[in-house]
């Protein structure tokens, strides 16, 4: 009974396992193209003119589609709508995989228990057991200093934004709603647990 369990358990820990490295390809390849955005950004709203002078033409299916000619209110505002959308598929993945490595340690603690041993526990036990000093600054550049990072520079971005671009209210009124729910998606995705955990303590 004991052997068939285990089988069922490893079996489902290695599908486990890949769907874990396969969520964190897409949350690193969302995390490059949330940072040239917001590089992307800086430049639309900083340097507008030279901006507009880089745009040249798209080609699609044929057509030509000439970037240079776009309103550049309007190419600014589709740039905090991508910056919003990948900034939730960010936020998504990065929680969804580390629910998925809570879920992880489970299963290595219940195979140590059914084979008697605890060397079952190579993303559990072992992996933190003298966690490198070089580790522990990653995990907190990426889960505390890129978050205040990130709503920094949009709320430095949106101020510059609204105090020397002349562009439409409405495009103003719609990048600084865009420009709040990155904000809002960052604290909610690392700061309200972090609050959570100190007040549970």
């Amino acid at each position: 009974m004991d052997n068939k369990s285990l089988d069922v358990l490893h079996d489902h820990y290695k599908e486990s396992f890949s769907y874990i490295r396969e969520r964190e390809k897409n949350r690193d390849r969302n995390f490059i193209i949330v940072t040239v955005i917001i590089g992307i950004l800086f430049l639309q709203i900083q340097y507008p003119v030279n901006f507009q002078g880089a745009l040249g033409k798209l080609s699609v299916q044929k057509m030509e589609i000439h970037l240079d000619a776009l309103p550049l209110a309007a190419i600014l505002s589709m740039t905090w709508t991508l910056l919003l959308v990948f900034t939730l598929r960010y936020c998504q993945s990065t929680i969804n995989i580390e629910r998925q490595y809570k879920y992880l340690h489970k299963l290595e603690e219940k195979i140590s228990t059914i084979l008697d041993d605890e060397i079952y526990c190579r993303e559990g036990k072992a992996y933190l057991n003298n966690y490198p000093l070089f580790s522990n600054w990653v995990w907190f550049f990426y889960t505390i200093l890129f978050p205040i990072i990130v709503i920094a520079a949009i709320s430095t971005l949106m101020s510059f934004e609204l105090g020397t671009l002349q562009y439409p209210t409405y495009h103003k009124v719609y990048d600084v709603i865009l420009s709040a729910g990155v904000a809002v998606s960052f604290t909610l995705y690392r700061f309200v647990p972090l609050f959570r955990k100190k007040r549970k303590r």
